[in-house]
């Protein structure tokens, strides 16, 4: 019985590792490690303390875009960010507790 855990166990992990490959990193004030998010779904961008990131990275090259409700649907075309390894500075997004950010692949 313990033997065929194992593999599921090992798969897991696996999928696991590949998934958070593709990142986000957000920047938060007094926070020395960034979030990383995964790409893909869409987010919240204010933290448990109330801010707002500084910062953003991406593992690989992303389009991210932000958004001013909660599901990412305020239906407004903004043109992507484009988010790569040196830090994008996005402070200047607007404050709001619904402010939302969803990132995908970069077609480039």
């Amino acid at each position: 019985m313990m033997m065929k855990s194992i593999p599921v166990i090992l798969c897991i992990a696996a999928s696991m590792t590949i998934a958070s490959a593709q990142s986000v990193f957000l920047y938060y004030p007094e926070q020395p490690e960034p979030t990383p998010q995964p790409v893909g779904p869409c987010f919240l961008l204010m933290n448990a303390a109330g801010q707002l990131p500084y910062h953003a990275t991406g593992s690989v090259p992303l389009d991210c875009s932000f958004h001013l409700d909660t599901k990412c649907r305020d239906g407004k075309n903004r043109r992507p960010l484009p988010i790569g390894s040196e830090p994008m500075d996005i402070s200047s997004l607007p404050e709001s507790s619904s402010l939302s950010f969803q990132c995908k692949l970069s077609s480039d």
